[in-house]
């Protein structure tokens, strides 16, 4: 009898038990999966934030460097009494060598381009969606601030980025990457604005 009793002491466990113990396993391997996933998205969103920024304020500093030493903007106002014009576009020329300066915002692309006397026009940021206003009309991404005799007093930039870790501008050398001009749901666009004078305008 004893020896009858000291096996069923070290008898393994039941099916019942194993199911109860595979149930456990699996409900805690699901919970720490779906923390580790939320933690990459977070990763992921964090890093996409600080590099799409980086690049955008390097692009932003560089339009205005430029905007601050150009002369002759374009495109005019329509009318001669209008002070505002909107556009997704300007021109203007270098003083010293004369060369007409495009750039453009390709809507379709998502893209914003630079042109050298209406040469190749090079990428310098991708990600640029458009966003709209109340009315649902799309706001221009530069605003021209025009003083009485054809004279620009400011130039506004206002961009809207989809974040993107492998963003990058052409100026630097670097190959463009694909986008979309639709902004998700799931992520939070960047939106940089800067403003700069012409040096004629201050003078």
């Amino acid at each position: 009898m004893k020896k009858t009793s000291d096996r069923r002491r070290i008898r393994g466990f039941s099916l019942v038990e194993m199911l109860i113990a595979l149930s456990i396993s699996a409900m805690l391997l699901a919970a720490t999966l779906v923390a580790l996933q939320a933690s990459f998205r977070a990763y992921q969103t964090t890093t996409d934030q600080a590099a799409t920024h980086a690049v955008g304020r390097m692009v932003v500093h560089r339009i205005t460097a430029m905007i601050r030493s150009g002369q002759d903007f374009r495109p005019l106002p329509e009318q001669i009494r209008d002070t505002m014009v909107s556009s997704d576009f300007i021109e203007f020329y270098h003083p010293d060598t004369g060369n007409l300066i495009t750039i453009n915002w390709d809507r379709t692309n998502g893209q914003l381009t630079y042109t050298l006397d209406n040469g190749y026009p090079v990428v310098l940021l991708e990600g640029v969606v458009s966003r709209t206003d109340e009315d649902g009309e799309v706001i221009q991404p530069f605003l021209l601030e025009w003083e009485p005799g054809r004279r620009v007093y400011r130039v506004t930039l206002d961009l809207m980025i989809i974040p993107d870790d492998t963003i990058s501008t052409s100026a630097d050398g670097y190959a463009p990457q694909s986008t979309t001009s639709e902004i998700s749901t799931e992520i939070r666009p960047i939106r940089l604005v800067a403003s700069a004078m012409p040096r004629s305008a201050m003078y």
